[in-house]
């Protein structure tokens, strides 16, 4: 059995090597990560979510991103068209829109028409607010079965309470 050196200079030499194979285990592991996190860019004909471009001339494909991805979406979320239709797929308001604007070039409107047209829908949206959601009847009674529920207190109490609740 070898007992480890009590020589400084030994034991500093071994301890950089040691830190250098470690050094270098997680640079490549960190390159790995890097690479594995990296997304390909995003080709110039991929429609974003909910859009279908076939029929679209390159020319147009490149007009409807620009547009898109100048355009502010006015749902409330701070993002342009381009980036609500990826990273917010269920946002109706984009979605519309960006439709309406892919048939306006495909009906041979001029970027300068599908833009006017952009803006018009995205005003027209504004402008009708959300429906308000129905007031809650304030007179309702709900029944909840609590057969087999702990019970404290008298049964023909005129009120009960029920609390739910999760321990976790």
């Amino acid at each position: 059995m070898t007992r480890p050196s009590n020589h400084p200079a030994r034991r500093g030499r071994l301890g950089w090597v040691g830190i250098l194979v470690l050094m270098t285990g997680l640079c490549s592991a960190g390159e790995a990560l890097l690479h594995a996190q990296a997304a390909p860019p995003p080709s110039a004909t991929a429609a974003p979510n909910g859009l279908d471009f076939s029929g679209l001339s390159a020319e147009q494909i490149a007009t409807a991103t620009q547009i898109l991805g100048e355009t502010r979406c006015n749902c409330n979320c701070g993002m342009t068209l381009l980036e609500c239709r990826t990273k917010d797929p269920n946002c109706t308001r984009s979605l519309s829109v960006a439709r309406a604007l892919v048939e306006d070039l495909k009906g041979g409107k001029d970027a300068a028409a599908a833009r006017a047209n952009v803006q018009a829908a995205l005003a027209k949206a504004a402008s009708t607010p959300p429906p308000a959601p129905a007031a809650p009847d304030v007179n309702k009674v709900f029944k909840i079965d609590v057969t087999g529920a702990p019970v404290k207190g008298p049964k023909s109490a005129p009120v009960t309470i029920v609390e739910f609740s999760d321990y976790q």
